[in-house]
């Protein structure tokens, strides 16, 4: 903690740093039809706090040059467009900003109609979206406290949306398991792309593999989502890699406690269309590490690295063509003791390590057919690995000998072609329809340990490859300039169990008065589970043969409902409130037991037999107050209130792992300009909420197999508080100079350093204890940016 007072008492020091001129640079852009893509040449650009403009040239591109350093507010019109506000857009004198302003048609095409521009950054960059959906910036990933540069972590600040804990960003939507998430990247399903994913949980990890910098304005859906989505039950994270930098190149370097980061954005030659963007980073642990004498037996020693990267080429009348990819590898290892005396936790006797690797590449094609039709394809490879060995002294006698407890491997990847189509027919209505096909390849293999027959038996064992198939097919119409509807269809077909599925999409929204909204949706969702599961194995008792219990196992569906009021109350500031009600069908469950996989969050012995009889609902409302920044503040405070129940494979109804009960969030900052453009950014949250449940121990069974072991008859029914709170803290200080900015930053999370993570046992006592993450997690950096 002393060195946190040092540092902020340095950055405040920084302060007095002066320029005898205030720095300059150039804000940059296109401006597009955000149905069609077509440039707009001929749109007006004002920057409204000094009045300067411009009008986008024959391609659409804009350039306003020499700017002071600082905040704008930039507004774009066009004749037949709703005009578009960015509000406090940062300029700094390190990178351009470079702009992509998608604008959408008004709803009458007369010249003479004046529509009032409307500042609204929570709305998503999809118009097919009415309700649950919400767009967020890289600006906002690096401002927001606790975000941390970490586009998962930024998600965990909307309602309805929790995080499993400080140092993990697995998302929790509205009492749905993390694995019931859709990542997606430039228009495809991505494999988790976070650093250790599901070490601890299934569907998040420790840190997103690329940093937010790489992102263009990106949304997020906790519910009722658009037809083009599948194979999800409880949101869409639907993120885009922005483009480099046409005209100039830039570069910026950062170091820090997070690692070594390195990017560099740009032309390939003066002159040209064509862009890059990279971005490497390295973990500092892992350049630390090999330097210090001999490291503690107990530690957990976590490194990783990550590369992503985007090449843009516009090709003339053939379209554009990128190329992008993201790809990180992690690896953590514990080595444990051979000296008995140092026995302590079951931890300190074991010897693990990890590995989670994934990537995902594609090359993106977009054209635009004609005025009013508009067509976009991707073909990717992505894949994953994961490699999980765990031994344990288990023999006080022979301390050196290893016993093996845990042994998997899981290797997966996907070829993937996706298209979609898009078709103005005129400012009223719009249509949409896609393809999305996927051919899965996999290797799966996993052993653990029977406790009770301390025997050593195989649980999964799969290899081949199968089809995930996806169609779609939606349409948007204008009854009026206040009343719009959506309506589709998603279609699939899954190989493995050779199931296929129809699900109807619908929303509605209404502005029934000046600043005042109504919307209501509907959607059916289904998911397909994690490929481990339908490759359990078990032996048939007289022929000793293995058998695939789960291979014709259905999808967990959901029909999600959900109905929204948004109150703009100022042009700053809005007030949204969203009842929803979801019924979960078809769950996986185990037979007569209270078991349901709507509870999973990480097992790396599964080996259940599971059947499609279960149940489940999830009820709440989710409130946001937020200010936008404005005049150098913020704020925004969330708060949800839920009641999330299933009925397992015994027919009783029970309340889910994740059922909280209730999340608040509070967070907002300040930022002050001074001496001449620089910044000063204090920003806050305070999180409060109810702690997720967890089975009672077994005590028998645990002292027995000398570790924990949590009984099942009775899941769910224990809690160390109801109430757990966590403060985030992030100071940003940026100084600009001639053409280079540097920026020092102090992140923090959980200041109070102490959340309950369940039980553990004491070897060395014999006993059980309540277990804690006890420590904040800091991340101080230094970048400079040129």
């Amino acid at each position: 903690m002393k060195k946190h007072i040092l540092l902020v008492a340095f950055l405040l020091l920084l302060v007095f740093i002066s320029h005898a001129q205030k720095p300059k640079q150039n804000i940059r852009g296109v401006v597009l039809d955000a149905r069609t893509r077509e440039t707009l040449p001929g749109a007006n650009v004002v920057l409204l706090n000094n009045n300067i403009g411009t009008i986008s040239d024959v391609d659409g591109q804009f350039l306003l040059e020499d700017i002071e350093v600082g905040r704008y507010d930039l507004q774009v019109s066009f004749v037949g467009y709703e005009p578009v506000i960015i509000p406090e857009l940062l300029l700094s004198s390190g990178s351009e900003v470079v702009l992509e302003i998608e604008m959408e048609p008004a709803f009458t095409e007369l010249e003479q109609v004046v529509v009032k521009p409307e500042i609204r950054k929570d709305r998503p960059t999809n118009s097919m979206a009415a309700v649950s959906a919400r767009t967020f910036s890289v600006e906002e990933a690096g401002r927001y406290a606790g975000a941390i540069d970490d586009p998962s972590r930024m998600a965990g600040n909307f309602a309805g949306v929790t995080t499993v804990g400080p140092h993990l960003n697995a998302i929790v939507v509205r009492g749905n398991a993390p694995k019931g998430l859709s990542w997606r990247l430039e228009g495809v399903d991505i494999p988790v792309p976070s650093h250790f994913s599901g070490s601890n949980v299934a569907g998040g990890g420790g840190l997103t593999v690329f940093s937010s910098q790489m992102l263009d304005n990106s949304d997020f859906y906790t519910g009722a989502f658009p037809a083009e989505f599948g194979n999800a039950t409880a949101g869409v994270f639907d993120m885009k890699l922005r483009n480099g930098n046409i005209h100039n190149r830039e570069y910026a370097f950062q170091i820090g406690v997070q690692g070594i980061e390195a990017a560099a954005e740009g032309p390939f030659k003066k002159g040209g269309n064509s862009s890059y963007l990279f971005n490497y980073r390295y973990s500092t642990m892992a350049l630390i590490f090999p330097l210090l004498p001999e490291v503690n037996y107990s530690d957990e020693l976590p490194i990783y690295q990550d590369l992503s990267f985007k090449i843009n080429m516009p090709a003339g009348k053939a379209g554009t063509f990128s190329l992008w990819g993201i790809g990180g590898l992690s690896e953590s290892t514990m080595k444990g003791s051979d000296e008995v005396e140092d026995w302590i936790y079951p931890e300190n006797r074991e010897r693990m390590r990890f590995n989670y690797n994934m990537g995902a590449t594609g090359l993106s094609h977009s054209r635009s057919l004609s005025k009013k039709t508009y067509i976009h394809s991707t073909l990717s490879l992505s894949g994953s690995e994961h490699a999980y060995d765990e031994k344990s002294r288990l023999d006080s006698l022979t301390p050196e000998k290893l016993f093996p407890l845990h042994s998997v491997q899981m290797t997966s990847s996907k070829a993937t072609f996706a298209s979609r189509l898009t078709h103005v027919y005129n400012s009223r209505l719009t249509l949409m329809a896609g393809i999305d096909a996927s051919n899965h390849m996999y290797e799966l293999l996993g052993s653990a340990r029977d406790y009770e027959t301390e025997s050593f038996n195989q649980i999964m064992d799969g290899s081949g490859n199968s089809w995930l198939l996806k169609g779609y097919v939606q349409g948007k119409y204008k009854l009026s300039p206040d009343i719009f509807f959506t309506a589709g269809l998603n279609t699939s077909w899954f190989e493995i169990n050779r199931e296929y599925t129809v699900e109807p999409r619908f929303s509605a929204s209404w502005e029934f008065k000046p600043d005042h909204q109504f919307s209501l949706g509907y959607g059916n969702h289904s998911q397909t589970e994690p490929l481990f599961v339908y490759f359990v194995t078990n032996k048939d008792s007289q022929t000793g043969e293995l058998r695939y219990p789960n291979k014709n196992l259905d999808r967990m569906g959901a029909h999600h409902f959900v109905f929204s009021y948004d109150w703009s109350i100022t042009d700053n500031l809005r007030l949204k409130a969203e009842p929803y009600y979801q019924l979960l069908y078809d769950v996986p469950v185990v037979d007569d037991t209270p078991y349901s996989m709507v509870n999973f969050m990480s097992d790396w012995t599964f080996d259940k037999t599971l059947v499609n009889t279960g149940t489940g609902k999830n009820m709440g409302i989710d409130l946001t107050l937020e200010r936008f920044l404005k005049n150098g503040y913020y704020f925004m405070a969330t708060a949800s209130v839920y009641d999330s129940k299933y009925t397992g494979g015994d027919g009783i109804t029970r309340r889910t792992r994740y059922d909280g009960g209730y999340v608040a969030n509070i967070l907002g900052g300040k930022e002050w300009e001074i001496n001449n453009g620089n910044m000063l950014g204090f920003n806050l949250k305070f999180t409060f909420m109810g702690p997720y449940w967890y089975h009672p121990v077994d005590k028998t069974a645990t002292d027995m197999a000398r570790t924990i072991v949590y009984g099942q008859n009775k899941p769910f029914n224990y809690r160390n508080s109801n109430l757990e709170s966590m403060t985030d803290l992030t100071v940003n200080y940026r100084i600009n100079g001639a053409n280079v900015s540097s920026i020092f930053s102090l992140q923090v999370k959980n200041i109070q350093g102490r959340q309950y993570m369940g039980k553990k046992y004491n070897l060395a006592e014999q006993r059980i204890e309540n277990d804690f993450f006890t420590s904040p997690v800091p991340f101080v950096s230094y970048k400079v940016e040129f």
